[in-house]
């Protein structure tokens, strides 16, 4: 860390001086103009006003020369997509093979604003058209919210109504979720490192890094629902397990509730609301275990899926314990700003 002293000037103004390895590092010259942008923790953060870095395009090169594991290769895309890169190449010393073509079309379905703009023979050239800045991250939260409420929904009623149709669709649905969880992630780390776009959007860090949070605990709960619906596959269609699917669905409208609920504790101004989230989260967490008793006696393999739907029930539960704690957080460090002031 450099510390420098604030001197003053004409009786009037304050300065302090730059650091000359950082000013001939972006090439800053006498009577370059700078960007000064207060924090609302009170800091400052100095930039070239000449630097427009969410235009500049940074690119990331993916060398697939022996990699035969398609799932390793789409983790690598998923990867360079969510650090933020505007251009990603995906190169070989050889022609692709199909299974990475076949990959890099299913990185193009699955990621929001990802497009191949070049292909030939060894190259593949991915570019992201999507100006962050324009994709707020709330409407996308906003919308994981909803998917995954009617995730929620469906699964019960799938339970309920024992329609096994329902639950293919729960699962399918489920993509779009993840697709909106990786655009927040990819967001997070490109206004963590551009301050020009944090300005643009008129968000704080502390405020991106909540969105960010909570969009990784809806992402889980949207896994936990899709494993309740999985798991629903032992109990759909029997007549012998109604009284059995009566009781998850009744769980589940409690679980979706109560996840609806602690999702409205976020932005609220009183710690009072969300403690009480918290709380009820954790009885209901607790009220979810009465679902085993109805695996008692059952085939191992209907006793297990009762028994895996009850842990996703109460890891639902606890995530949504997790939300409001987090909305607790946020209240109190927006009153510490107003007692600081």
């Amino acid at each position: 860390m450099d510390i420098r002293r604030v001197q003053m000037t004409g009786g009037s103004s304050f300065i302090v001086t730059l650091p000359k390895e950082w000013a001939e590092s972006i090439g800053l010259k006498k009577n370059d103009p700078l960007r000064l942008s207060p924090q609302q923790d009170g800091s400052i953060i100095i930039t070239s006003a000449d630097t427009d870095t969410h235009s500049t395009y940074v690119t990331k090169m993916i060398d697939v020369n022996g990699l035969t594991d398609p799932d390793l290769i789409f983790r690598m895309l998923v990867g360079a997509y969510m650090s933020g890169f505007s251009l990603i190449e995906v190169v070989s010393s050889a022609r692709l093979s199909n299974t990475v073509l076949d990959v890099v079309g299913r990185m193009t379905q699955m990621a929001i604003g990802l497009e191949i703009i070049e292909e030939y023979d060894s190259k593949v050239v991915l570019k992201d058209l999507v100006d962050p800045s324009e994709m707020k991250m709330g409407k996308s939260l906003e919308r994981m919210r909803v998917l995954v409420r009617n995730m929620m929904a469906d699964a019960s009623s799938a339970l309920k109504n024992d329609m096994m149709s329902l639950v293919d669709d729960i699962i399918a649905r489920d993509s779009d979720v993840d697709r909106l969880a990786w655009l927040i992630t990819r967001q997070t780390n490109m206004f963590q490192r551009d301050v020009g776009l944090l300005k643009k959007i008129g968000m704080d860090h502390s405020e991106i890094t909540m969105n960010y949070t909570i969009s990784r605990f809806v992402e889980r709960i949207g896994d936990h629902t899709v494993a309740i619906s999985d798991n629903s596959r032992h109990l759909i269609g029997n007549p012998e397990f109604k009284d059995t699917r009566a009781e998850a669905s009744r769980l589940c409208d409690l679980v979706v509730a109560m996840f609806i609920k602690s999702l409205g504790t976020v932005g609220s101004n009183d710690p009072k609301v969300a403690s009480d989230c918290v709380n009820e989260s954790r009885e209901l967490g607790e009220a979810a275990k009465s679902l085993n008793k109805y695996g008692v006696g059952k085939d191992y393999d209907v006793a297990l899926a009762i028994n895996l739907i009850t842990g996703s029930l109460r890891r639902i539960c606890e995530y949504s314990m997790d939300i409001s704690e987090l909305a607790i957080n946020a209240i109190m460090g927006r009153d510490d700003k107003k007692t600081k002031k």
